[in-house]
């Protein structure tokens, strides 16, 4: 039997945590979230990180008064400070019937690979302080794990990661499960999706935009096998659809060229659609280990976030 502590049981190895332990993940916008975090905050408050000034009024804490802008400029200043916060994070994991698919270059499945993936970033999160949890879906939100920041929900979240497995009913609830982690999020939090976004239409991208447009740090980790994007296969042979689609016989070599060509236009459409509507767009690709991944997103938040 295991207990939440058992690590032997976690998702993700010592090595990949490890590998990944240094990091730290910034969001690119503003949040809510309990007082006392890393975060920047859109409200004020008394932090040592100076953001801007506003003139006295009585009432006003004289223990903010700039002084220095006093003797420049013979006028009263207070110094306003940005407050920080503890980042709450929602994590989407689709466990749909394509997610378990595994090609042969693969270092794991679709579904595993996201699982390592989102038990890693959820250590990166917990370890700077921020609350982390997830939700599961496929043709329905499944399990439902709210957002904590405490040492032991760590041990807990990883041990629910653990015991995932892809659905085998059809069909994906996009639309559905990300309306519900609105809801669940609450203000201005992070929401990270990993997905290999098949059968996501118009409807999920508008779904999206919409927690972007509301303030969340939107992040979509798009999962992918390298065998569904570039189609390597020889031999003519029998390609069964994951979720309900039937079966058809091929010979790749001569559908390869438009293949490709159609699985680039979806990739190319998802990353137009996520750059306009401000929401990072990270290809996972499974033949990629989950630490590199990790470490290019955390790189490129660096580059979108201004020093302070």
């Amino acid at each position: 039997m295991s207990t939440p502590g058992d690590r032997s049981r976690w998702p993700v190895d010592p090595s990949t945590l490890e590998a990944v332990s240094a990091l730290r993940i910034r969001v690119r916008r503003v949040v809510e979230g309990l007082p006392g975090g890393a975060h920047p905050s859109p409200h004020r408050g008394s932090s040592v990180e100076f953001a801007e000034h506003k003139k006295y009024s009585p009432g006003d804490d004289i223990r903010h008064v700039d002084w220095k802008a006093l003797a420049r400029t013979d006028r009263y200043f207070v110094k306003q400070h940005q407050r920080e916060v503890t980042l709450r994070c929602l994590m989407l994991l689709d466990c749909s019937a394509s997610m378990g698919y595994r090609g042969s270059r693969a270092h794991e499945g679709k579904l595993a690979s996201a699982v390592v993936l989102l038990a890693a970033m959820a250590h990166i999160l917990v370890r700077q302080g921020d609350a982390a949890g997830f939700l599961t879906f496929s043709s329905g939100p499944g399990t439902f794990v709210p957002a904590r920041h405490r040492p032991d929900h760590l041990a807990s979240l990883m041990t629910r990661l653990a015991g995932i497995e892809a659905s085998a009913a059809p069909g994906t609830s996009y639309a559905e499960v990300i309306r519900r982690a609105a809801d669940a999020a609450g203000r201005r939090a992070m929401i990270v999706l990993a997905s290999d976004l098949w059968s996501a239409g118009r409807e999920v991208e508008v779904a999206l935009g919409r927690l972007a447009a509301r303030g969340h740090d939107v992040v979509v980790f798009h999962v992918l096998d390298p065998d569904e994007i570039d189609l390597p296969f020889k031999e003519p042979s029998v390609f069964a659809g994951l979720e309900g689609e039937g079966e058809v016989e091929v010979d790749p070599a001569v559908i390869r060229g438009e293949y490709r060509r159609r699985v680039g236009e979806v990739r190319e459409r998802w990353r137009r659609v996520c750059s306009e509507a401000g929401i990072d767009l990270v290809p996972a690709p499974t033949d990629v280990p989950v630490e590199r991944v990790l470490h290019d997103f955390a790189a490129r938040r660096r580059r979108l976030v201004r020093p302070r």
